[in-house]
Parts: structure tokens; sequence; C-alpha cells
């Protein structure tokens, strides 16, 4: 009994010695809702939104609470149906919104010291009327902040390699060494900066029926025959997700009846991450010409290697490997095809 009692004691001992979990609250103050009116947040991680809390208002309020495994996250707070919805840095602290109905990306955030660096940055680019001066500008006056670190990954691509190099360089070791820092790094080491009159770059990833395609199976490389030789191909960039891509594709199918047996080709790579539904998604579209994606959904390597910076971007590719044009969709394309395919 007394060995009994002696293990039970240590347990409880135990348990108080270990440090008290980390957890959030969010305190909403709403104008604009009716009762139950039902507040969502989400984790957000790329194109996926992971729910972590919800709750309903009333009386003007709502209250949301968890816990971060990390010390800052991006997370959503929306409506049911995203007509409200904005963005917050969401820190293991006491949050406070207050918003409107309709002006939820205008909502006045005060807790979490990383969302104020957020609204800082804001500041900073109505001030200079300049995205780009003032997002560099910040990233170099704060390299420690996650801030710093995830506005560069969003936009290396569109700043190109070599501004992103040197900002990558600027960035403190601990945020060199996050998951941003990494992304970054991997967009700066596979970036080839591809343009008009070079050569495309290769690349393998599998079909849909998992089959391994290459983009040299349709062109030639030094001492390579491709085994589907093509006269002109376009390399197409899209995604599921993405409305303009999804309203190009008819357009892009009525091109590729119109041309296919003259020697045009079309090699779709999608930055998807749901097999099922990309697949699902071709066959609605009746995008019956060849289609590949690596399932790392905006970090699709291909995409890195292109510097892909916006959704749908295209390549247009003769016969030699060269590429001729960029970004040529419509009766641009039709026209181009119907000069170089007589």
């Amino acid at each position: 009994m007394k060995l009994l009692l002696l293990f039970t004691t240590l347990i409880c001992l135990h348990a108080f010695a270990q440090p008290p979990q980390k957890k959030f609250t969010i305190t909403g103050k709403v104008t604009g809702f009716p009762d139950s009116t039902m507040m969502y947040l989400d984790l957000h991680h790329g194109t996926q939104e992971n729910l972590i809390d919800s709750a309903r208002v009333m009386n003007g309020q709502f209250h949301l609470k968890g816990s971060l495994s990390s010390p800052v996250a991006q997370v959503i707070l929306r409506t049911k149906k995203f007509d409200d919805y904005v963005f917050i840095w969401l820190e293991n602290a006491d949050l406070t919104l207050t918003a409107e109905h309709g002006k939820f990306r205008e909502a006045h955030i005060t807790g979490s010291k990383t969302q104020d660096e957020q609204q800082q940055l804001n500041k900073d680019i109505a001030s200079l009327h300049d995205e780009e001066k003032a997002s560099t500008l910040f990233i170099r006056q704060h390299p420690n902040s996650v801030i710093s670190a995830s506005v560069l990954n969003i936009y290396a691509s569109t700043w190109g390699k070599d501004t992103a190099a040197a900002l990558y360089q600027a960035l403190s070791s601990n945020m060199r060494s996050s998951d941003y820092g990494k992304e970054i790094l991997e967009f700066i080491t596979l970036n080839k900066e591809v343009k008009v009159g070079g050569k495309y770059i290769d690349f393998t990833q599998p079909d849909s029926a998992g089959k391994n395609i290459s983009l040299s199976d349709f062109l030639p490389l030094p001492n390579h025959s491709p085994a589907h030789p093509a006269k002109l191909l376009l390399l197409d960039f899209w995604g599921t997700w993405c409305g303009p891509c999804r309203a190009n594709n008819p357009e892009l199918r009525k091109t590729y009846e119109q041309f296919k047996n003259k020697g045009f080709e079309i090699l779709g790579v999608a930055a998807d991450d749901d097999k099922k539904y990309w697949a699902q998604t071709i066959r609605h579209d009746s995008m019956t010409w060849t289609n590949v994606c690596d399932l790392k959904g905006p970090r699709n390597q291909a995409a890195l290697v292109y510097g892909i910076n916006k959704y749908p971007s295209s390549f247009l590719i003769d016969a030699e490997g060269t590429i001729i044009a960029m970004d040529i969709r419509g009766e641009a394309l039709n026209e181009k095809l119907r000069q170089l395919l007589k």
C-alpha cells in the first residue's frame, strides 16, 4: 500500500513538474454578423487548410483557442464560405481581433508581434507605393523575422534568382534554416533562368497512370533522339485550383485538336498535391494531351527549374529544343502555329 501511494505521488509530482503547454486565444469583436454565424480558424500551408478551431458569434463576439507546436504559424480566420476572411500570423499568446462584416481583411489585430511586423510591412508598401522596394528593404532591416523569410519565399521567382540569392544571404542563420529558408534555397539551387532563345531544360515526372514522362521524350537533346518527336511543343504549367488555367483549357483543347496531326504537342505540368482530383480534372476538362505532376503542389520541381511565378505559364519550344515564345495562348498561339506548321 505504501509503495502504491509512493508511486502515485511520484506520478503526480512528475505531472506538476512538466512545463505548462503554451496556448493561444483569439477574442473576436465583430459587427454586422448575426448570432450563430460560424467562424473557422485554419492552419494555412501552401494550398492546404487544416481546421484548428471554430466558434459561433454571439452578441458580436467569438472566442477561439488552441496550441501551436511552433512559435508562430500563418492561419486564416474565415466564415464558412470564405465570404469574409483574414490571414493572421498567430503566436501562442492572447490576441484580439476587431472587424466588421465585408471588411475582414482590414481587421485590427493585436497581441501578436509577428502580426505587428506584417502590418508594418503593409504600411511601408502603402507609403512607398512600391511593393518590391518596400519588401526588399524590410527583409534587409528585419533579417530574423519570419515575415522576411515568408515574403522572400513568395516572391523569389518573381524577383529573380540573383535578387533572391542576395536577400537569402541577408537573412539570419535562424531564418535560412527555417522551412521558408529551405524553400528559398531550393528555388535558388534549381532555377535555371529559362528565357526565349535558350534551350529547354529536361525533367521527368509521372503522369496520372504513374508512368514517368520526360520533356526529352518529345524534343531532342545532344546524342538523343526523342521517342515521340514534336515539331512544336507547348510546355504548359497549370493547376486544378487555378481559375484562369481551367478557363483556358477549352480553348487549348480546340488548338490541340486543330494542330496535333501537324506535329504539335502539349506537355502539361500541374502544380497539385492531390492525385485523385488532378486525374479527375484531366478527365473533366478533356485534356487529351500528356500531363504530369510530382504531387508537390506549388513546389513542383519543374516549376522551380523554369521559375514559374504565375499560373498559367507556358513555353513554346521548336523541334530543335529552342524556346521561341513564352506565355502565348488563345488566338496568338493559333496564329503562331499556323505560321510554323504549314
